[in-house]
């Protein structure tokens, strides 16, 4: 493996000065203008967000309306779930079942993507096959991290709904006494809220951070993601900074590909043609983050610059000593 990159600077590492250097980056590989480059790196970007949304963007499920309707239909309700409950268990579980499938599939093809699109962003090499290959043994390791992510999400997620469930049954057929129920309800949207927030976090240190630190390290997503929290740890401020710009910089993003969608009556938006027509923002997005690794010292750009992997619980080595 090479040698790890230098010490960190003096000012310590700066979001700002690592855009400004991801954007120097995006114009030397990206211009002139080659169009079966960009529609290369665009169909990597697309593998890139394959079952992504930007920023933290989730759907969330309403508990409907709760006032109004008496106790009749919540007895009833209860009274038909009673009297066909192996068919709505049947049906639950083969739709369950159905969107694990479908999920599982879809974060698979994303972590082969994310680790391409970093490959190309990194390297200048805008390739399919060879990354596809390369990277394999990464992108397994990392999509075990996101789909225990998502089963996690989607259990919560569950288990949120039921409660919701039976304390809006509970309130229905309430007389009088339903204001601890709505509390209850309020709490629990709440804190499925927060969960879904710190979900979305740890997504974005997933793609952004640990899939870069397992190519400049060779570690498995685990172990990179133990690198990234000693950084965070380290860096909290960067890292802080980093979140704020990169919010910004999603929000200018979907206001810029909603202006397009209304020019060209939303097919700027179509798949693979978005992610070519506004590849730029993209690759200056996904680089963004290396930059920001290489002030960090671990250099993901160029020949995968590898420093030695810290040892168990302590400091990567590029941070010892730094501010």
């Amino acid at each position: 493996m090479a040698s790890p990159a230098g010490p960190l600077p003096r000012t310590g590492p700066s979001p700002l000065d690592a855009f400004q250097s991801a954007l120097a980056h995006t114009r030397r590989d990206l211009f002139p203008f080659r169009f079966e480059r960009w529609v290369t790196l665009g169909f990597l970007a697309f593998l890139d967000q394959c079952g992504r949304r930007a920023g933290l963007g989730f759907n969330l499920p309403t508990l409907g309306d709760g006032g109004g309707g008496g106790g009749g239909d919540g007895a009833g309700g209860l009274e038909w779930l009673a009297a066909h409950a192996l068919i709505v268990a049947a049906v639950a579980a083969g739709a369950l079942t159905v969107l694990v499938v479908v999920a599982a599939v879809v974060l698979w093809v994303n972590s082969r993507g994310v680790f391409m699109y970093v490959d190309a962003v990194a390297t200048g090499r805008a390739e399919v096959g060879r990354p596809w290959a390369e990277h394999a043994s990464r992108a397994s390791s990392y999509f075990a991290w996101s789909f225990g992510l998502a089963m996690a999400i989607l259990v919560l997620v569950l288990l949120a709904l039921a409660a919701g469930a039976v304390v809006g049954i509970a309130v229905a057929r309430a007389e009088g006494t339903w204001w601890p129920g709505i509390g209850v309800l309020v709490l629990l949207v709440f804190g499925l809220l927060a969960v879904l927030v710190a979900a979305s976090l740890v997504a974005l240190g997933l793609r952004d951070f640990v899939a870069p630190l397992q190519l400049a390290t060779g570690l498995s997503a685990g172990g990179a993601l133990r690198t990234l929290g000693a950084l965070v740890r380290a860096q909290a401020g960067a890292f802080a900074l980093y979140l704020l710009l990169k919010l910004v910089f999603s929000a200018v993003l979907a206001l810029a590909m909603l202006l397009a969608a209304c020019l060209t009556c939303c097919c700027a938006l179509l798949p693979l043609v978005s992610q070519t027509l506004f590849q730029p923002a993209f690759h200056l997005e996904r680089g963004w983050s290396l930059y920001l690794l290489r002030q960090m010292g671990y250099d993901v750009l160029g020949a995968f610059a590898v420093p030695a992997p810290a040892a168990a619980g302590s400091l990567p080595a590029p941070l010892e000593g730094a501010t």
